[in-house]
């Protein structure tokens, strides 16, 4: 299975059960990245106006196949199932009490890009693929 993640500068993806920020250019990139659907839960999806492009299931990790794109905000995943990993950078600091704290050894950076948002001025993205 491949993830995406959206963390700012100390690695924070939540606040109080809330996401820290959102973005729709954001949105229109990680979709960009699948030629199916999006995996999902329903609390991500509600930051979609358009569901036509998701699966939607709290079960989405588990029913993701090896080929398909898992986006976690709210949840752990299991870093040894992930074959490609797209770690979107918000480029600030927020408050935050659930991290990304996963050891990305097993992984090589194949690209970083720049863009910039709806919201935010800079976007990073790095897309790390497993090592072999």
């Amino acid at each position: 299975m491949n993830i995406a993640v959206c963390i700012d500068k100390e690695c924070g993806m939540m606040f109080f059960g809330r996401r820290q920020s959102m973005d729709r250019v954001l949105r229109e990139k990680m979709l960009s990245l699948t030629s199916g659907k999006l995996f999902v839960n329903e609390f991500t999806a509600d930051q979609f106006e358009s569901k036509e492009k998701l699966y939607i299931s709290e079960n989405f990790l588990d029913e993701a196949g090896e080929e398909d794109l898992c986006f976690v905000e709210n949840t752990s995943f299991n870093i040894n199932k992930v074959n490609t990993l797209y770690i979107f950078n918000w480029n600030r600091h927020y408050q935050s009490d659930f991290k990304f704290n996963y050891d990305l050894s097993g992984f090589k950076k194949q690209k970083t890009e720049n863009f910039e948002g709806s919201s935010h001025p800079k976007i990073s993205l790095e897309i790390y693929k497993r090592k072999d």
